[in-house]
């Protein structure tokens, strides 16, 4: 199990070494666990652990302190946040790993598809864009 995140909100969000972009956070991800006014929730082993605040001109306001994994960030909890990331994390480490598999045989497809469209059409001209693991992620977004 982690026991380390740092949510940067708005750019990343890391458990343990395991970042994961804003953009890929998913369609899981619940907005009101972080409203605006939070620039980062730090929870390491390194401490301070804490909520760094903001206002709505991004001028920092001050911390709050976090001392255990049932304390409240937004409308959830470290202890939610954590849980939460570890299931993004196992979710696109499966999408990357059907990606990887099916890479080969989805080129292979479109190029066959391509070559059967029109007889002008070569191996060297073949406008391939390969799928990533957000392709096969249905927890996407």
């Amino acid at each position: 199990m982690a026991t380390q995140i740092i949510i940067a909100n708005q750019e990343s969000i890391t458990l343990d070494d395991f970042q994961i972009q804003w953009a890929d956070k998913g369609k899981n991800w619940n907005s009101s666990w972080l409203p605006s006014t939070i620039h980062y929730v730090v929870w390491t082993n390194q401490g301070p652990n804490e909520i760094q605040n903001k206002d709505a001109n991004g001028i920092m306001t001050g911390n709050t302190p976090l001392s255990s994994t049932s304390d409240a960030v937004g409308s959830t909890t470290i202890e939610d946040l954590i849980t939460w990331a570890e299931t993004r994390k196992l979710q696109i480490e499966e999408a990357v790993l059907s990606c990887a598999a099916d890479a080969t045989n989805d080129q292979s497809t479109s190029l066959a598809a391509w070559l059967a469209a029109d007889s002008g059409n070569t191996e060297a001209n073949h406008p391939y864009f390969p799928k990533t693991w957000r392709d096969y992620d249905p927890n996407y977004s």
